[in-house]
């Protein structure tokens, strides 16, 4: 992604931590990632590595016992980090927005859809009248496939699919120039799940927003995104183009996630699982934070943070393969 292009959004130097009844968790630290206007990046990693922590950090949606212990997140040039409840209310579905993960719990259960949509959009133009409002309702149903008449059904009402459209249509109620989506098509099938990936790929189109598609499927990063920023343990350990990424990756955690996902087209062989578990990040290791699972640790893993390194094109690696160590 071209550095003379626009950035929609700038986060450096982020640390997340959880205060919980055993210590503080260190859910994300020193994370650094820009987005672009109308860059679709994905983010990917295990389960716990920090994706939803990021994601919810640029919107000032942590959980009560969950903070921004230091970085900056700017959008527009404008420092987020440090805002009130009421900026972020503000600045939140305005600017940016998101489909959350789990369309049915997301979605109240005894509320219209209309009433749902209705309430995002009243909230941010209280001026707005209620037959505009309903216009503008049916407008986001067509926007995503849906049929308008059904706008005043229940949650219940819809497929598992449609509810995900729902979402979506939701979370574009207020124009936002930032869709975050949390893994958009967990619990679907295979058809669905295509269907949920076009219109991704049509609405980018349409509208020209900025995305973060949060994700473990790689078939999904591949096929929506422009960049992938590979997290382990809260870091980010390898950032850049989709296909630098996956066809050249450098990072010893990134070469497992992607051997152990099935190639239907490449040579027919056991897919490989990555060794032990993810660290407590209560008590996070020393050094490299992936050194204790990776088939090239070195000794110099164990004590020293990596730091960057810049192989072109914006492709970042935090691997000591590649020399370059901090003392942080």
């Amino acid at each position: 992604m071209s550095e003379n292009k626009k950035k929609a959004l700038e986060v450096r130097d982020l640390n997340v931590f959880f205060k919980i009844s055993t210590g503080t968790v260190r859910a994300v630290e020193n994370v650094d990632f820009d987005l672009y206007e109308g860059e679709s990046l994905g983010l990917v990693g295990e389960s716990g590595c920090g994706k939803t922590t990021t994601a919810l950090s640029t919107m000032g949606m942590l959980p009560d016992n969950g903070y921004i212990d230091n970085g900056s997140i700017k959008y527009d040039n404008k420092e987020l980090a440090n805002n009130s409840e009421a900026e972020w209310q503000l600045y939140r579905w305005n600017d940016i927005a998101m489909v959350f993960q789990g369309a049915m719990n997301a979605l109240n259960p005894v509320k219209k859809i209309s009433f749902q949509i209705a309430e995002a959009i009243s909230l941010h133009y209280p001026k707005a009248k209620d037959d505009e409002i309903k216009k503008r309702i049916i407008e986001l149903f067509k926007l995503v496939g849906l049929d308008s008449s059904r706008i005043d059904d229940y949650p219940h009402e819809f497929s598992g699919g449609m509810r995900q459209r729902v979402m979506i249509a939701m979370a574009l109620a207020c124009n936002p120039r930032i869709l975050i989506a949390d893994e958009p098509t967990t619990a679907l099938d295979v058809m669905i799940q295509a269907q949920i990936i076009d219109l991704i790929n049509e609405l980018r189109k349409k509208i020209s927003m900025s995305m973060i598609i949060i994700t473990h499927d790689l078939s999904i990063i591949s096929e929506t995104c422009d960049r992938i920023a590979v997290m382990y343990a809260g870091n980010i350990v390898e950032l850049g183009t989709v296909r630098d990424v996956i066809k050249n990756s450098k990072h010893p955690y990134t070469q497992k996630l992607i051997g152990a996902f099935p190639n239907i087209y490449g040579e027919k062989k056991r897919i490989e699982s990555i060794p032990g578990t993810p660290p407590n990040l209560l008590d996070p290791p020393s050094g490299c934070r992936f050194h204790l699972r990776c088939s090239e640790a070195k000794q110099i893993c164990k004590t020293e943070v990596p730091k960057s390194v810049d192989f072109g094109n914006g492709h970042y690696v935090a691997c000591h393969l590649y020399g370059g160590v901090t003392n942080e």
